[in-house]
């Protein structure tokens, strides 16, 4: 909390007196609130408010029209090839039937129903969700690239593939095409609850004794990185999960890929 300042009125000769003296730790107390940002309402010029990890087990999720005005909004599409997807949202019908077909503990919350620029999706699913807006951008980078049009998990018995849209939505894991491919914003809104519930402690089927000895720690809720990795494999914390996927999403997350990389934007 900021320390009140107390400055006393002199008579105006003292006041003439004292003036320097008084300036000078007033000047240090104000670049000291500048650099602090007054717990964070004065931001650095250029700066932008992010969404960031809602710690509160069982928060949320905020409502679609709430996120959707705290989303910093972009005009430049760095994946061009996105934009059909990035403007289609799922009919009333497709989501009462994903509502109805999926098991999915926040299923009721889900409606991808947000149109913008790949980013701005991103973003938009992480102000929904209470999850860091960077951390979604870096495994959406690990996974597709952030390419829509990819297809992942070839099943070689069915001769198909299984995995679709940015985040790797996986059939028959979950629910439901053809919208998780069609559709940017219900691939992002999917992959935000589903990480929300393994957050929030609702995926606690991980501790069932058929389960458990799959993974590397017991599952408890509030672990952000364990439920990143849970999407990769299906469990908590195995070697797979923190070496293979989350070792490399971190990587992506210090090196902001989606910035940096000059072959990431094919505009």
């Amino acid at each position: 909390m900021r320390p009140d300042i107390e400055l006393r009125l002199r008579r105006r000769p003292d006041n003439l007196r004292v003036e320097r003296a008084r300036l000078v730790p007033l000047l240090v107390l104000v670049a000291a609130v500048l650099a602090s940002g007054v717990g964070g309402l004065l931001q650095p010029a250029g700066a932008a408010a992010k969404a960031e990890l809602r710690t509160k087990i069982g928060w949320g999720p905020m409502k679609d029209r709430k996120a959707a005005k705290k989303v910093q909004i972009t005009t430049h599409e760095v994946k061009p090839q996105n934009t059909p997807e990035n403007q289609t949202v799922p009919t009333k019908a497709e989501i009462a039937y994903f509502r109805a077909n999926s098991d999915m503990p926040y299923a009721k919350y889900v409606d991808g129903q947000y149109r913008g620029t790949t980013d701005d999706i991103i973003e938009w699913a992480a102000y929904k969700w209470g999850l860091p807006e960077d951390v979604l951008r870096a495994v959406a980078v690990k996974e597709t690239t952030w390419d829509m049009d990819y297809l992942g998990d070839y099943n070689s018995v069915t001769q198909r593939y299984d995995s679709f849209g940015i985040f790797q939505v996986r059939r028959p894991y979950h629910c439901c095409l053809p919208f998780m491919r069609d559709s940017t914003a219900f691939n992002a809104d999917y992959y935000g609850g589903i990480i929300r519930a393994y957050f929030d402690g609702k995926q606690d089927w991980l501790n069932n004794p058929d389960v458990a000895p799959d993974n590397g720690r017991k599952y408890r809720p509030g672990d952000l990185w364990g439920s990143v990795g849970a999407w990769y494999t299906g469990r908590w914390h195995t070697q797979a999960n923190d070496q293979d996927y989350i070792a490399p999403i971190k990587e992506i997350l210090k090196a902001r890929t989606w910035e940096t990389d000059p072959n990431f934007d094919e505009s």
